[in-house]
């Protein structure tokens, strides 16, 4: 299996680069689309940047079709108001961008539509992990729009200043944020999010960890896999020693974090330069570049994870399904939209690595970012892109899943517990959280030796256990004084 995925990744960077002096020149290959002649107005709930562009350039080919784009916010925001719009039944999006981890959420609430009728021929323009993403057997419940293989972003002046090495392997990562923290304790090699789900899941998924798998016998849950704890307690080693920061982010003193240059180094998505780097630092910390993630063995096949990256699926409310499927679709498989995704957006475009297989082989991918000091980076979100497993799943309680990483990771950041223990009652509450909510569960994960037994006085049960442990006690007594006096008699 690993022989195999060495080749294929060899064949997908064998491939970008021929293109980048043939296929570039050529553009990108697209679908022959249907024809709409119906007057339509649709709604889209995007948080990526210039939709006016992405709009506009649709109307060119389908002016008939309206399509109006209320700001309604990004992540939590957006799924709040989504989640209460289909409650409700009326006031959701015919189109919305929502995350790869939270399609099956979304499916599961019966929120969004099976448009596979409209969009099934679009697949062979997908990379076959982003579509696996989106589908569910036969049913296609979304089109992707860009993915986040993770990457290292580091700041070339401090490790020059420092006299650092960029790290290949975590090992590496560890020994250098070591060096940096002795020689500038103000700095850290980089921080750890523990309010942030989706990074912590990329760098499991790069481990090898697989905390969901859904089988025919129900929800395989295994949050505390010894690949979930190697990386959890990696981290968590590297907090205590006091030279990576556990904080959270996409907050204002994050945001102040990133700008004053606290941090040498950040272990991103392919998304971040654009919108995690580039909106925050100032004049003297904005000297960033990308590098290969570290990996976990040094001389082993080279392994990615994935951080984000979103799709756009049509909700069951829209009145035009057809018509905003054919948006979705046409927004991230023609040339023009493809073009924008991948212009920075300093330029109008949405600054994005796609999903789409052909849109990351467009000259735009090899030309300088300028959210990355002009560094040429395609070629390094390439090599990522094609080092992601293919065979990660999502649960439906991403949800709670996170918020739930979040309570137990803050914790064990703050030395409350350890970081075992953060990730033993993290598989317990999900496991409990899975059952009650009618999921058949079949947990893989190791059953919590650290749990609070506290936690079981919390059960309704345990005053009835109490008074029957008592009562056979006091029988077992009585019986035991009437045997001695008939021994005496």
């Amino acid at each position: 299996m690993k022989k195999r995925r060495v080749i294929v990744t060899l064949l997908v960077l064998c491939s970008f680069f021929l293109t980048t002096t043939t296929s570039f020149a050529k553009g990108v290959q697209q679908p022959t689309y249907p024809k709409y002649t119906k007057n339509a107005t649709i709604t889209w709930w995007t948080w990526t940047a210039n939709p006016d562009k992405v709009i506009a350039a649709f109307n060119k080919e389908y002016p008939n079709i309206k399509v109006d784009h209320p700001l309604i916010g990004s992540g939590n925001a957006e799924y709040n108001k989504l989640t209460t719009a289909i409650k409700a039944g009326a006031g959701a999006p015919d189109v919305v961008q929502i995350e790869y981890q939270y399609i099956p959420k979304f499916v599961d609430t019966g929120g969004i539509l099976d448009i596979s009728k409209y969009v099934k021929q679009y697949e062979s323009y997908f990379q076959p992990w982003t579509w696996n993403q989106v589908k569910q057997g036969s049913k296609i419940y979304a089109i992707p729009e860009d993915i986040g293989p993770l990457a290292l972003l580091y700041r070339p002046d401090i490790f020059e200043k420092y006299n650092l090495a960029v790290p290949k392997t975590w090992d590496e990562f560890a020994t250098e944020a070591e060096k940096l923290h002795k020689q500038n304790p103000d700095m850290y090699m980089s921080y750890f999010p523990v309010n942030d789900g989706g990074f912590i899941t990329g760098l499991l998924w790069q481990a090898g960890a697989r905390p969901f798998t859904k089988t025919s016998k129900g929800w395989e849950i295994n949050l505390n896999s010894p690949e979930a704890k190697k990386v959890i307690n990696f981290w968590g080693d590297l907090i205590k020693k006091g030279v990576v920061h556990a904080t959270n982010d996409w907050n204002p003193q994050w945001q102040s974090n990133i700008g004053k240059g606290l941090y040498a180094s950040v272990s991103g998505a392919a998304w971040s330069p654009t919108y995690m780097i580039q909106p925050y630092v100032k004049k003297g910390t904005d000297n960033w570049n990308a590098a290969d993630i570290p990996q976990w063995e040094a001389n082993g096949e080279f392994i990615d994870g994935n951080w984000g990256g979103s799709t756009n699926a049509v909700t069951t409310q829209s009145k035009y399904p057809e018509a905003a499927a054919l948006f979705a679709a046409w927004i991230n498989t023609s040339a023009a939209a493809e073009k924008l995704d991948v212009t920075d957006t300093t330029k109008g475009g949405r600054g994005q690595v796609p999903g789409n297989k052909y849109g990351i082989q467009q000259s735009e991918m090899n030309a300088p970012n300028p959210a990355l000091k002009n560094q040429i980076s395609g070629p390094i979100y390439a090599k990522a892109a094609a080092s992601v497993d293919t065979s990660y799943q999502w649960s439906p309680w991403t949800d709670y899943v996170y918020n739930q990483m979040t309570i137990e990771f803050t914790k064990a950041a703050g030395g409350e517990q350890t970081w075992d223990q953060a990730l033993d009652n993290l598989q317990n509450e999900v496991t409990v959280f899975a059952k009650s909510a009618g999921y058949k569960v079949v947990s893989k994960g190791a059953e919590s030796s650290t749990k609070q037994p506290l936690a079981a006085l919390n059960t309704p049960a345990l005053p009835v256990v109490i008074i029957l442990v008592v009562i056979a006690l006091i029988i077992w007594f009585l019986k035991r004084r009437q045997s001695s006096l008939e021994i005496e008699l």
